[in-house]
């Protein structure tokens, strides 16, 4: 057992010497030119930016009556264009008043949209989407744990015009066996 300890250890301390040695020298210009630039497809997640109202329905797991929804939020570019982050405030009926972040962003290397979000229903999630350009539509997927434990979402969302867009979503726990919860609506820029 010793042997084999001082045989890893010995070898741990080897690749390192020789990895470390094999590092290039770099000057801050050469670290700049390694910068990534900013993926052209961001660019579409213009159409979210700006202040919005949307009013819609929501059906909830274990509840026989449709929940009326209406809320506001604001997408504003960050991060010197890297990342859109949008606040919003979203109200279902007599269960109160919800507020959540969500950022967006751009994946190049998988060619996907990437999202976060968190709300004070305790919900934290990730999710990534694809845009449809001939049909101007949005799909996406999320994965989050909150007051269901964990769930996987999806949704679409599709541009009538500059101005509105029309979306959906459903929300799945028990490894998506189980619906919890489906929405749908409409968003007007305000």
């Amino acid at each position: 057992m010793l042997r084999r300890s001082v045989v890893c250890a010995s070898l741990v301390c080897f690749s390192s010497v020789v990895l470390t040695g094999c590092m290039p020298k770099m000057t801050l210009d050469d670290m700049k030119a390694m910068t990534h630039q900013r993926p052209p497809e961001l660019d579409k997640l213009n159409a979210f930016a700006g202040k919005w109202e949307f009013e819609g329905e929501a059906t909830i797991a274990g509840l026989d009556e449709v929940l009326k929804t209406h809320g506001t939020n604001e997408a504003k570019w960050d991060g010197d264009g890297w990342f859109l982050v949008s606040r919003g405030t979203f109200n279902m009926a007599e269960l109160g008043e919800m507020t959540g972040v969500e950022t967006w962003t751009y994946d190049s290397h998988a060619k996907r949209y990437r999202s976060t979000w968190v709300d004070t229903m305790g919900s934290i999630g990730t999710g990534e989407s694809w845009h449809n350009d001939k049909t101007n539509t949005w799909k996406m997927r999320f994965t989050s744990h909150g007051p269901h434990g964990k769930t996987t979402g999806k949704g679409c969302v599709k541009m009538i015009d500059d101005n509105t867009m029309e979306w959906c979503w459903a929300e799945y726990a028990m490894g998506g066996l189980m619906k919890t919860m489906e929405m749908k609506g409409t968003s007007r820029r305000r």
